[in-house]
């Protein structure tokens, strides 16, 4: 099987070329099982189609998490002079590894001062369902910009459906979690997933998924509304994704 990136690109209307994207997740791991989500779920499914990979034209599948000397080395080999943003994606939850991001975030503020970093992730992790202060005050403290929270739902019940996650009491944490990072001064958005309908379960009005985000503290500006799609429609990232 090939290896894959660790450091990769890819450029829409919506996200610009001058960002370098960072994948350490070891076999698309996440801590949630989200119904409309596109990650290979198992050995079989992997190399297969999925509207992620497809979009970042990149293979991400790693057989096991890089070491930080060869993230930094990877991103080293990469960087542009004119990068604006460094953020940790892949696919899979980069908070896994919450501690080794960190300690990568701190070395690449010392080297790359005026270089952006972010994180998209589902805010579900045990440590922050755990502890959510602690994370975001560790986040904050390693230098990160901006955190990318994907919600996706107004209430427990709503999120335990379709987001199916491993820990209980994860969607108080997750919104207690989106309320200390934009009170520690991370620019904190949180994004919903639009149009979505399986199995009984479907999608709220957009204007529902706004009203619970600025409940929460957060700016209309950073509300990201994403239309659900699968790998069969692969349809340019400004028509499905935007901000309010």
């Amino acid at each position: 099987m090939k290896k894959g990136k660790i450091a990769y690109r890819f450029e829409t209307p919506f996200y610009p070329g001058n960002i370098l994207y960072v994948n350490l997740i070891k076999n698309y791991s996440c801590v949630n099982n989200c119904r409309f989500c596109g990650r290979p779920r198992n050995k079989k499914e992997i190399g297969k189609p999925n509207i992620y990979e497809k979009k970042a034209n990149s293979f991400l599948y790693l057989s096991k998490s890089p070491s930080e000397k060869l993230v930094i080395e990877k991103i080293k080999e990469e960087i542009k002079k004119n990068d604006k943003e460094i953020a940790f994606i892949g696919l899979g939850e980069p908070l896994i590894y919450l501690d080794k991001v960190g300690r990568i975030i701190k070395k690449l503020k010392k080297k790359y001062p005026k270089i952006k970093t972010r994180i998209d992730t589902n805010g579900a992790t045990r440590e922050i369902n755990e502890n959510p202060l602690k994370v975001a005050k560790k986040l904050k403290v390693a230098g990160l910009d901006e955190i990318r929270i994907s919600v996706n739902a107004i209430n427990e019940k709503e999120y335990n459906k379709l987001c199916r996650p491993k820990f209980k009491d994860a969607f108080n944490n997750l919104t207690k979690f989106v309320k200390k990072c934009n009170k520690n001064g991370i620019n904190t958005c949180v994004s919903f997933i639009l149009n979505f309908r399986q199995g009984g379960i479907k999608s709220r009005p957009k204007k529902d998924y706004v009203k619970f985000a600025l409940s929460l503290g957060i700016r209309k500006k950073n509300i990201i509304l994403r239309n659900y799609l699968n790998v069969r429609q692969p349809k340019n990232e400004n028509r499905n994704c935007k901000r309010i």
